[in-house]
């Protein structure tokens, strides 16, 4: 297609540059030719009557003007130029790769399994025999016996008083205070740009492979299992029987035996008497102190900082583009007067490289013009006699370079800024308090004291007296004897069988399938986006604080204190007095005395032995194959294409 818009515009421009030959087929006259200094006086009718007459038709032209008056051989003729161009063709070619091809082998083994023996073996162990003793001994029993004693004590009688003072309180006043203050405010603005994405366009393939496809095999054999075989066996055993004997003794006992007794005590009769005295009694004086404190006040400080912040930046890059550099070559294409679209003249008098004749020289009719005479600008032109004549073609050549093109990259850089912080500085400032000071004085007052006197008085008590005596009683008494008894117990035997079984082995077959695989294949664009960059405006604010202050006044408060008073009194008491006895005593011991005995047990013990056993192994073996693989190549190939020839022309002379 190409070549056929290149053939095309080599036409328009070889007729727009030969504006000297016939005007085509409405033309009456044929206008001056190089080799012709004026027109033919041969008119109109001559070069209408050339080469196949005045019509002009295509046919005339193609056929080298056969049917026209004297024009022998003047038409060009159109020929067939075989070419080589490299064409890309997909083939098929077999590569030999290698694959992993699952087998199975039979191997051999051992195992190692544990059998359970028994072995009989003589034990000799120790049994406790329990065998009664009675033994004497004696015990020490306590005795309580009561003694009196007089006893003085102090009693602290416990008595109130209400008070009455003043105290300093300090109480917390809030004083309104308006403070400014600055904020950063924070707001969004969006920025647009555009950026290079790579999209991936998926291409879809068809590719054959192989899959290995599991099945299933049942598979017996057989395995030793060691079982528990259960006997019921009699043992025989000793038992000591408790049982109960009622035993007879005497025992002495403590009596309590309460006597009346006449009992002289004295009394502290209370009564009270008013006495006078004098107290310290401490007020509160308030006096005004300078105290020094330290307040913090705040101040704001510019401060410099940096920040990251995102930026595009232009990168340069290249990429491979594929262009025509190809050029114009001049094609020669015979002599004469023969052109593109018709006949050479029928003037006579033209010899290769002479004079024209008498018919005006080597003039081109203005029938022979044109393609059927609906082009003006494609019809024929003349040339000079003996002139090669020659047309423009285009020679394509195919060349890839490295063309440059801009992309954005994102680059981060730290920008500095500045913000504002509020710091707070102390300074030392005073002021004046009320500090609270404690003065003694004394202050007379009246108090009541509570006073005793003694009485004699006399009481009836009841004196406690302990009497022994001696009790029988009858106690019980735990004793055993021995008895002979059996029991069945339960005795485990391993016993060993061949157990049949069947397993699953999991083998594999090859099948060739076909997927359809996608290719990605990168395409880049370029998209638009809008992306958000965060800053911050400063704004000035103001608040209402509140700054507490300490008031001190005086509250009067009423205060109750505890006061006692010590009273002697005393009292009669009974203390209680152990006396320790020995007593005599019998009693029973159990003792036990070790005894050696003699058994047989079966001791299990484990014997491993090898075992021989076959197993599959599904082992991969390499193997070489041949598959076909599809490859893009440059394949030579032969077109045809149309070239028009021109003929050289052959002039008769006029009339023949």
């Amino acid at each position: 297609m190409r070549y056929v818009l290149s053939l095309a515009a080599a036409v328009l421009m070889t007729a727009s540059a030969h504006a000297g030959g016939c005007c085509g087929s409405q033309v009456s006259s044929c206008c001056s030719a190089p080799c012709a200094s004026s027109c033919s006086p041969c008119g109109a009718s001559l070069c209408g009557s050339s080469c196949g007459g005045g019509s002009g038709s295509v046919v005339g032209s193609y056929s080298g003007g056969a049917a026209g008056g004297s024009c022998d051989g003047g038409c060009g003729t159109w020929e067939t130029v075989q070419e080589t161009v490299m064409v890309p063709q997909r083939v098929t070619q077999t590569k030999t790769v290698t694959v992993n091809v699952p087998r199975q082998e039979q191997r051999q083994g051992t195992r190692t399994v544990t059998k359970t023996v028994y072995d009989n073996q003589t034990q000799d162990y120790t049994v406790n025999v329990p065998v009664q003793e009675q033994r004497q001994g004696t015990r020490t029993v306590c005795k309580t016996v009561m003694d009196t004693q007089e006893v003085p004590y102090t009693v602290s009688v416990p008595y109130t008083e209400q008070m009455t003072g003043t105290r300093t309180v300090c109480k917390t006043v809030m004083d309104t205070q308006e403070q400014t203050y600055t904020v950063n405010v924070p707001y969004s603005e969006q920025m647009t740009g555009t950026r290079k994405v790579c999209k991936t366009v998926m291409d879809t393939q068809e590719v054959p492979y192989t899959v290995c496809v599991p099945y299933t095999e049942q598979m017996t054999g057989t395995r030793t299992v060691t079982r528990n075989v259960s006997e019921q066996q009699e043992v025989p055993y000793t038992v000591c029987v408790p049982y109960q004997e009622q035993m007879t003794g005497t025992r002495t006992v403590c009596k309590t035996v309460v006597d009346s007794q006449e009992q002289a005590y004295t009394v502290n009769v209370p009564y009270t008497e008013q006495m006078t005295g004098s107290r310290t009694v401490t007020r509160t004086v308030m006096d005004a102190q300078e105290v020094p404190y330290t307040v913090c006040v705040p101040y704001t400080e510019q401060m410099t900082g940096s920040r990251t912040v995102s930026r595009q930046v232009a990168t340069q890059a290249f990429r491979a583009v594929c262009k025509d550099v190809g050029h114009w070559e001049e094609v020669a294409v015979g002599c004469g007067s023969a052109s593109y679209g018709g006949c050479g003249s029928s003037c006579g008098g033209c010899n290769s490289c002479g004079s024209c004749g008498g018919c005006g020289g080597c003039a081109v009719a203005s029938a022979c013009g044109g393609f059927g005479g609906v082009a003006s600008g494609m019809g024929a032109y003349a040339s000079s006699c003996g002139q090669p004549q020659t047309t423009r073609r285009w020679v394509a050549q195919q060349v890839q370079e490295q063309v440059p093109y801009t992309t954005y990259q994102t680059v981060q850089e730290q920008v500095p800024y500045t913000y504002t912080v509020t710091k707070s500085r102390q300074e030392q400032r005073s002021r004046t308090v009320q500090v609270a000071r404690q003065v003694s004085e004394q202050v007379p007052y009246t108090y009541t004291v509570n006073k005793c006197r003694q009485e004699q008085r006399s009481r009836t008590i009841q004196v406690p007296r302990q009497v022994t005596e001696q009790v029988a009683y009858t106690y019980s008494v735990t004793k055993t004897r021995q008895e002979q008894r059996s029991r069945t117990v339960t005795v485990c035997r391993q016993v060993s069988e061949q157990v049949p079984y069947a397993y699953n082995v999991t083998k594999t077959r090859q099948e060739q399938r076909s997927r359809t695989i996608h290719v990605p294949r990168q395409v880049q664009e370029q998209v638009p986006y809008t992306y958000t960059v965060n800053k911050c405006r400063q704004e000035q604010r103001s608040r209402t604080i509140h700054v507490p202050r300490q008031v001190q006044e005086q509250v009067p408060y009423t205060y109750t204190v505890n006061k006692c008073r010590q009273e002697q009194r005393s009292r009669t008491i009974h203390v209680p007095r152990q006396v320790q006895e020995q007593v005599p005593y019998t009693y029973t011991v159990c003792v036990n005395k070790p005894e050696t005995r003699t058994r047989t047990i079966q001791v299990a013990r484990q014997v491993s032995e090898q075992v021989p056993y076959t197993y599959t192994v599904c082992v991969q073996a390499q193997e070489q194959r041949e598959v076909q693989v599809q490859v893009q190549q440059m394949v030579p190939q032969t077109v045809s294409r149309q070239v028009y020839r021109a003929a050289a022309p052959t002039c008769s002379p006029c009339g023949g």
